[in-house]
């Protein structure tokens, strides 16, 4: 698909410092394939079938799948290299690896891990550890987020950037040419589709009201260190986000809504009942019942793993039963209350009472 500027919308609030962009790239959702053929949990709910995810891991082979779990770990953070397209937007996924391929190898992992650093302060750290001594990469490991996977980080910024940089342009470009190029025809008028939605609704909205909405619950603070947002659509990794930064730029990479033929009932309203269909996420709906928590708070709360209450969080998140507000450095959790009577009212209209 040929860039194309009509596709792209510009969203800028006259009011506010917050600019906000659709892209109707494919590369978006591209990557977001390669994050769901490495991370697909049966048990988290994805959209796209485990039948379908077990013969792209077949197409992909041992040597690429290799190459996958080395550089699209989830808790390691690599999709910053989008940054590669910020002045691009609307490339094609093969316009996109082009320039991935043609970005110096240093630049390159720069843009790939500098969302794992804790504070951007930080990043002379990152810089010295690329192709620096072990120390350096000490140094740098640090200096991450507490929740990042520092064993997986650590091999690759190990890396020379130049076989880095080789890895993931071979791991692209045989990714797309054995299982994403194969699901092109059918995936992006649904991605075009649903982008066209946004847009209509963006005339009628603030930008900040426009990112909650296609993310199902993000709210982007005035205090929030964000300079613009990107909403990219995904049909791949469903009906979860994917969220990435560079260049003080949020990438939200949007599930897209997928319309159910026939008698099936709607996406969202089997995501509000599954959601509640488990006794851990019905006591935090109670708990965020009586104010706003972030993630360790209802951890320490309920007894369980940081890792545990992000992925219940996650779930509540895609059945929007929270919001999610950012303030001093944390993310706050917030019920989203009005959502049960949205749900009843589903409910209603699709049992035809």
């Amino acid at each position: 698909m040929a860039p194309n500027s009509a596709k792209v919308i510009d969203l800028t609030a006259p009011q506010r410092e917050l600019r906000v962009r659709i892209d109707s790239s494919p590369a978006y959702d591209f990557l977001a394939c390669l994050y769901l053929i490495e991370s697909y949990d049966a048990s988290l709910g994805f959209e796209v079938s485990s039948s379908w995810v077990r013969r792209a891991r077949t197409a992909l082979g041992s040597e690429l799948r290799s190459d996958l779990t080395l550089l699209f770990t989830r808790r390691m953070r690599t999709l910053g290299l989008v940054g590669v397209i910020e002045h691009a937007p609307g490339l094609s996924v093969r316009e996109f690896i082009k320039r991935v391929n043609a970005t110096p190898a240093e630049r390159l992992m720069e843009l790939m891990l500098a969302e794992t650093l804790a504070d951007r302060q930080s990043l002379p750290l990152l810089r010295a550890a690329i192709g620096g001594t072990p120390a350096a990469i000490d140094t740098f490991l640090a200096a991450t987020h507490s929740e990042i996977d520092t064993r997986a980080l650590r091999r690759v910024v190990s890396l020379f950037p130049s076989e880095a940089k080789a890895r993931l342009v071979r791991l692209l470009r045989e990714g797309y040419a054995r299982v994403y190029a194969r699901e092109e025809a059918e995936v992006l008028p649904l991605l075009e589709r649903d982008v066209k939605a946004l847009s209509r609704r963006a005339g009628a909205a603030s930008p900040g009201e426009i990112v909650e909405r296609a993310t199902g619950g993000f709210v982007i603070g005035p205090e929030a260190p964000v300079a613009g947002v990107v909403l990219a659509p995904t049909f791949f990794f469903r009906p979860y986000n994917l969220i990435t930064a560079y260049h003080g730029i949020r990438v939200f990479i949007y599930p897209i809504e997928t319309a159910a033929p026939g008698p099936a009932p709607p996406p969202e309203l089997v995501r509000f009942y599954k959601a509640l269909a488990d006794e851990t996420r019905l006591k935090i709906l109670r708990l965020l019942a009586t104010r706003e928590m972030y993630l360790q708070e209802l951890a320490k709360a309920l007894g369980v793993s940081h890792v545990t209450a992000l992925h219940h969080m996650a779930v509540l998140r895609a059945a929007r039963l929270v919001q999610v507000v950012e303030r001093d450095n944390l993310k706050y959790y917030r019920l989203r209350a009005d959502r049960a009577r949205e749900a009843a009212a589903q409910w209603l209209d699709f049992v035809q009472v």
